[in-house]
């Protein structure tokens, strides 16, 4: 077969699930219903986010787009309290829930999706990603947690963002590092800019400020690529300081205080119960907050051989080598794209 009608072939979509359409814009799907399920379940956003394997501002920003088309709000979000606050339905929330869940066709199975992509958060991946939402499932794991997803058989393709500080490179290192080399691919990816989130006001001018200024620090989940790379960051400035303690724990405050994600990260700062967080560039502009640039780090690709051929990875992959990337990266804040994206590099 062709390659030009196997490229149209794979662009044809067959769609089995019940959708809620205002106006000829789409309210409500199975995915966005999963969501709402899960706010009212665990009382929730970010909750209902994680168990959906999906990012917090990628549900804000779904829910934000039907609530503009309809002029009413989904959920009614409570701020403070003991417990952090929360969120529920509205009664239209629960409404076009009932709805979507009335006119499922009795007895519908779900279609399981044809490969499985996780790794560290990333918001280009996710506007990649997108459009092959029905066939590939995305989930953040954190770069750790993709490469043991591919070990154990339950990932295709891990996106990683690990940093070696022996060899000062990323990611390829751990390919031999897990006895991956005769299994996966490496394939390069983007860099993206890697630094220090913190309110604008805070007027962080260097890392130390962190240390020196005794500034309120959140931190990443231990054995995330982010906490990785962060206290190495921390534990380097605390020599240049003079500093013989390896522990950033001793001199950093509240670094015992730790989220999932860049997007947790930021949603601490901006409620004012921490003053600094590691993150990238993305996730802090588009919370309003400084930031102050430590690196580029290389967020590439390990893809298991054995589902080369699957289609959807395939497309995957072409996407990747595309102008398509290009195009959302454009979008975002904080990124830049190799000539060589899309290649194997190991």
């Amino acid at each position: 077969m062709k390659t030009e009608l196997r490229k149209k072939l794979r662009e044809i979509k067959v769609r089995k699930d019940v959708m809620l359409l205002y106006r000829g814009h789409v309210i409500l799907d199975a995915r966005l219903a999963k969501i709402l399920e899960e706010v009212e379940r665990k009382g929730s956003l970010l909750a209902a986010a994680r168990a959906q394997g999906v990012s917090y501002s990628w549900v804000w920003s779904r829910i934000n787009r039907v609530e503009e088309l309809l002029g009413e709000k989904l959920i009614s979000v409570k701020r403070g309290g003991s417990k952090g606050g929360g969120a529920a339905l509205t009664d239209l929330g629960k409404e076009l829930l009932n709805m979507y869940v009335e006119n499922l066709t009795e007895g519908r199975t779900e279609v399981k999706k044809e490969s499985i992509l996780a790794g560290g958060y990333d918001p280009l991946l996710e506007k990649v990603v997108e459009p092959l939402g029905d066939r590939i499932d995305l989930t953040w794991s954190g770069s750790l947690g993709g490469i043991a997803k591919l070990i154990t058989g339950e990932a295709d393709i891990a996106g990683i963002h690990l940093y070696d500080p022996e060899s000062g490179n990323f990611n390829r290192p751990f390919i031999g590092r897990f006895w991956l080399s005769n299994s996966v691919i490496l394939l390069r990816g983007y860099d993206r800019e890697i630094g220090v989130m913190f309110r604008k006001e805070t007027g962080l001018t260097c890392v130390s400020d962190i240390i020196e200024r005794g500034l309120r620090y959140v931190n990443m989940s231990p054995g995330s690529a982010t906490r990785l790379l962060a206290d190495r960051i921390l534990i380097m400035e605390m020599r240049r300081m003079g500093l013989e303690e390896t522990d950033p724990s001793k001199f950093v405050k509240g670094y015992d205080v730790q989220v999932r994600t860049h997007v947790g990260v930021a949603k601490k700062i901006v409620k004012g119960e921490a003053d600094v967080g590691f993150g990238i560039r993305e996730v802090a502009e588009s919370f309003g907050l400084g930031f102050l640039r430590v690196m580029w780090e290389s967020y590439d690709f390990v893809v298991w051989k054995g589902s080369l051929k699957k289609p959807s990875i395939e497309e995957f992959l072409e996407k990747l080598k595309s102008g398509e990337v290009r195009s959302s990266a454009s979008e975002l804040r904080g990124y830049r794209i190799p000539d060589n994206v899309g290649e194997i590099i190991s």
